[in-house]
């Protein structure tokens, strides 16, 4: 995994300007009352969506607001896992919370997403605060959350907050 990433990561950066959009392709199926259920085009990957009991569903997955939060979280780890191993930077743990706030009136949207990453690590301060821009910066889920809302990053060293931005 460490030499493929870095592999990858090099040849991103050499040709980033060369390289062509890439499309995912996720098929849905509509099951019975609230839950659904999807896959990736060419991956044998299954994974379902479904409501909370409270809203009539039967909580056989997250619900689809909960996976778009979520999703932001996931990618932006991706984009850590790759800049700690190109970097060599030692993460003891790494969690993230993700809050958003949503409009009731039409149209419905969220309007505020707050996420706040906790890191245990013997790193500087300066390394984990360029490590959690790199990751933000690269995440194809908070970048375009980025353009429909406000989305805010608290990162925490340690236990101390050490940037928002």
């Amino acid at each position: 995994v460490i030499e493929r990433t870095k592999r990858t990561m090099a040849y991103v950066k050499e040709h980033e300007a060369d390289l062509p959009p890439r499309t995912i392709t996720v098929m849905l199926e509509k099951n019975d009352n609230f839950l659904s259920t999807a896959s990736r085009e060419g991956s044998n990957l299954v994974w379902h969506s479904d409501e909370s009991k409270e809203r009539g569903g039967g909580e056989k997955g997250a619900s689809p607001l909960s996976y778009l939060l979520s999703s932001m979280g996931f990618c932006q780890f991706v984009h850590y896992t790759e800049h700690t191993i190109v970097s060599g930077l030692k993460l003891d743990s790494l969690q993230m919370k993700v809050s958003g706030k949503i409009s009731m009136q039409p149209p419905r949207r969220f309007t505020d997403i707050t996420y706040e990453v906790s890191i245990a690590s013997p790193e500087n301060e300066e390394a984990i605060k360029t490590l959690a821009r790199k990751a933000a910066d690269d995440c194809y889920v908070t970048n375009t959350l980025r353009r429909a809302c406000t989305v805010t990053g608290i990162i925490i060293q340690n236990g101390m907050k050490i940037d928002q931005h």
